[in-house]
């Protein structure tokens, strides 16, 4: 089975922890064709894509670069903790025009079981399948400010499967890419908020196993909106490990939880930038 995977950085120290997760992934989905398509910037060159690519082939995968200029971005907001990115993704229906399908992953995750299940789920008619995302109190007014139904519709964009089939011939990186210029100043967590508002209508929701986030840990009963049954599988065996949030939440933070650090630093010490 082939699998194309997509992911996204800027900076060395970004690129450092995609290889992570990459290699991460690779040693998890050993038994199938692993092709990676990595989105940058002009501050990715071609000592560190060679040195990535070296860690990717040694694994059995094989990867493309796609450069992304800044123009590209103009328009959106880039600032803060989203930087640039972030909004890369929403490309990947253009940037991948002969690939029908392919699963982005957030730099900040961990890959710990076969993706197989995951890459057969069907998306006929649909745009996405993505796992609900749980909210804390304070940003429970965010579906709803956003035009949204309820919290209930509204999605993590750190895993994304996405039918770009679909999204070509509806033209749907033309419209995040219009809702994100024009609605720059009220995105709260941009590319995402985006996605949501012009995404979710035809969004598959996702089993939470495949996007096992920090918040189903730290808020247990918030959490409880993905299925109490679903919520406990997740808990249990995760596929996707999830690190969202900022600070001490991500693995590499030398105050994390110190079982996702071990993890992380195992995968990490992998790579060609070992912590």
């Amino acid at each position: 089975m082939r699998l194309d995977i997509a992911c996204a950085a800027e900076g060395q120290a970004y690129v450092a922890h995609c290889a992570a997760m990459l290699h991460s992934l690779l040693e998890s989905n050993r038994d199938h064709d692993v092709h990676v398509h990595f989105m940058h910037g002009a501050d990715i060159g071609g000592d560190v894509q060679k040195a990535l690519a070296g860690m990717i082939e040694r694994e059995g995968g094989t990867v493309a670069f796609l450069h992304i200029g800044d123009d590209a971005v103009a328009g959106l907001p880039t600032k803060d903790f989203t930087r640039t990115a972030t909004w890369y993704r929403i490309f990947l229906p253009e940037l991948l025009a002969d690939v029908d399908r392919v699963l982005y992953l957030d730099a900040d995750l961990l890959v710990l079981d076969s993706l197989a299940p995951l890459w057969s789920v069907d998306l006929r008619n649909r745009w996405v399948g993505a796992v609900t995302n749980v909210l804390q109190d304070e940003h429970s007014h965010r579906p709803a400010s956003l035009g949204l139904a309820g919290p209930r519709v509204y999605f993590n964009a750190g895993v994304l499967l996405m039918n770009l089939e679909e999204m070509r011939r509806d033209r749907c990186s033309h419209a995040v890419f219009e809702y994100g210029v024009v609605n720059a100043d009220q995105l709260e967590w941009r590319d995402q908020d985006a996605l949501n508002v012009v995404l979710g209508s035809r969004r598959v929701t996702l089993h939470p196993r495949w996007n096992c986030m920090n918040s189903f840990y730290s808020f247990p009963k918030t959490a409880r909106i993905v299925g109490r049954l679903a919520l406990r599988q997740a808990l249990r065996h995760p596929a996707i490990r999830h690190f969202e949030g900022p600070g001490q939440n991500k693995p590499w933070h030398p105050d994390a939880d110190s079982a996702a650090r071990a993890l992380y630093l195992r995968h990490a010490r992998r790579t060609p930038w070992p912590p």
